[in-house]
């Protein structure tokens, strides 16, 4: 059974398996651990611009340097061992505290007035007035007047407030500190502004008082919780300028650096795997990359699904989502997979001397209007994609209002990534050469945009997150079917001789440009309109996109420019199934 096993083969399978094995739990999650962290969307839309970018700078930065000191492996183990760290650094990021300006109301109770000028989000507000959370409490700082101090003097019974009430001055800056408790459950929302029931008061003596007023008084105060999500998310979503400052906190550049070096380590062994992939199958196996690589994709899926679950059984009985697992399970894989990258064996490649220059060939392929209408749809794509991976489970969250929702929502999120792996990407990728060659590759660009816009607007639409995993097996013939068409479309319209340059074309558009900008788009467009108003924009975008597309075909149809009127009469090598899994393994594979 086992005489056919090509042992030279199997680290590069087990380091397939195991690096995605052990990515995979963190890399779909690192959007909503951001959001957990506090971070607004357009933060992280931020993020997710520079992050391809940095990657796509690394990895000929780095591939050149091994080429040149030959030190592939040493590169490859060390690159392992920088994401293992700086992945799992995440873990020790603290959560952003917010401040925001609020008000002490006291008219027979006290209440903490907290107003939004565009409202509070549906899921908040359900949160505030549904659910029970008893003993919360929270650090206020208040602004000092005669009047409260006259209140508390006299209804709080707050001894030494006697004697600031009788001081001949109160200044403008002067402020009182104490701790407030409450609990959050059936309080008021009207016009914008919640009402929070005050319970006790403690003041630095350590006595606890019960607030209560004889008449009217009300004060600025600035709110800090620590521990408490609730209040916290009322908080974040408070429009005061302390909010719009957290970019500049220390917790923002944390995650930032931890993501930008994890993502270049991820670029780094990616390109520098597949290198050693290559040289160990040789010219003559060339075509049983995809097996190899098959097994990234299995291990992604398979830990990808079982993260989803283990962070929501964590999680019982909490308010937030504990991550913990997800972060000690890839530092157990990613240490066993350096102990198997160690055992592999890499022959020396042959070097040419008489290299053709980079420009001169970038400068030929451009010149050609395909190439040109080829990188308008590559673009196009890039933007539609980064809404998928990086704001997707975003978005579910967005979306999760019932206790059952919001319980399960990691092992939904984890389900989603195995529909998208098994049921969407792997038999769109075994496919993508017959589809190829019955539609064509323009037809089947233009479909990748047709149905990426159906599925936006589906995603709008839906109410209930679950619906998604009937909607993923979408993934299929949008982003299971884009890259086969950009690997296969390039070579067609390129003269041979500059076959390489187009795919570091093709990798440079749609990540650097596409799927940064597209980030960066999402990001600002869910922070400033919500998530539905988004995905009906990029619904739309997408078609506006695919008429562009159309009209730049039927352009260049008019001019007769394509690959035969040029003098480029070649086909496109249309992939066999092995072939066809390649670059599209897994969506950690094809963003990195």
């Amino acid at each position: 059974m086992f005489e056919n096993i090509n042992n030279r083969l199997l680290p590069i399978k087990a380091h397939y398996f195991l690096f995605n094995a052990a990515t995979g739990p963190i890399v779909p999650f690192l959007p909503t651990i951001a959001k957990q962290l506090g971070f607004s969307g357009f933060l992280v839309g931020t993020i997710y611009t520079i992050l391809p970018i940095s990657g796509l700078i690394a990895k000929p930065l780095f591939g050149a340097l091994a080429d040149k000191f030959k030190i592939h492996k040493i590169l490859f183990l060390i690159f392992q061992v920088i994401v293992a760290i700086a992945l799992f650094t995440i873990y020790f990021i603290p959560e952003i505290h917010n401040k925001a300006n609020v008000y002490l109301t006291c008219n027979g109770e006290a209440t903490l007035e907290m107003c939004s000028k565009h409202g509070f989000s549906d899921k908040i507000i359900q949160d505030v007035i549904t659910e029970l959370h008893l003993n919360e409490s929270c650090q206020v700082s208040c602004k000092a007047t005669k009047e409260i101090y006259l209140e508390i003097c006299s209804y709080w019974k707050v001894p030494h407030f006697c004697e600031l009430e009788n001081s001949s001055t109160i200044l403008d800056t002067d402020t009182f500190n104490f701790t407030l408790t409450f609990d959050i459950f059936h309080d008021f929302y009207i016009n914008n502004c919640m009402y929070i029931r005050i319970f006790t008061a403690q003041f630095s003596d350590g006595a606890i008082y019960k607030p209560a007023c004889k008449h009217h008084v009300r004060t600025s105060c600035i709110a800090t919780c620590y521990d408490n999500p609730i209040f916290n998310q009322l908080l974040y979503e408070i429009d005061v300028s302390e909010n719009s400052t957290q970019n500049s906190t220390y917790q923002f550049y944390s995650f930032l650096w931890a993501t930008v070096i994890s993502w270049i380590g991820m670029a780094v062994i990616v390109s520098i795997t597949d290198a050693i992939c290559f040289n160990l199958l040789g010219n003559e196996r060339r075509n049983e990359y995809g097996k190899q690589k098959m097994w990234g994709s299995i291990g992604f899926g398979i830990f990808g699904i079982s993260a989803g679950y283990l962070v929501d059984i964590f999680s019982a009985g909490k308010l937030q989502k504990d991550y913990t697992c997800i972060f000690y399970i890839m530092l157990i894989i990613m240490i066993f997979d350096i102990i198997v990258s160690t055992t592999l064996r890499k022959k020396s490649p042959e070097y040419s001397e008489d290299e053709p220059s980079i420009l001169l060939e970038l400068f030929t392929i451009l010149r050609e209007g395909n190439v040109l209408a080829f990188g308008w749809w590559c673009i196009g794509t890039g933007m539609c994609t980064s809404v998928v991976w990086n704001f997707l489970f975003w978005y579910t969250e967005d979306l999760a209002n019932s206790s059952f929702q919001i319980t399960h929502l990691k092992t939904l999120q984890g389900l989603l990534t195995g529909v998208q792996c098994f049921l969407g990407e792997l038999p769109f990728n075994f496919i993508s050469g017959n589809v190829l060659r019955k539609l064509g590759h323009v037809n089947v660009m233009s479909l990748v945009l047709l149905i990426y816009a159906i599925r936006f607007m589906a995603y709008s639409t839906v109410s209930n997150p679950w619906w998604f995993l009937i909607i993923e097996i979408l993934h299929g013939p949008t982003v299971g079917l884009c890259w086969p068409t950009m690997v296969s479309y390039g070579d067609k319209i390129t003269p041979s001789g500059t076959k390489a340059t187009i795919q570091g074309f093709i990798g440079a558009i749609f990540e650097g440009i596409g799927v940064s900008s597209g980030s960066f788009i999402c990001g600002w467009l869910i922070d400033t309109y919500g998530g539905v108003v988004t995905l009906r924009v990029f619904s739309v975008g997408a078609l506006l996109w695919l008429l562009c597309f159309w009209l730049i075909q039927l352009l260049l149809r008019k001019l007769k420019i394509s690959p035969i009127h040029t003098g480029h009469n070649h086909l496109a090598n249309y992939a066999n199934p092995d072939d066809a899994i390649l670059m599209t393994m897994s969506r950690e594979l094809q963003t990195y």
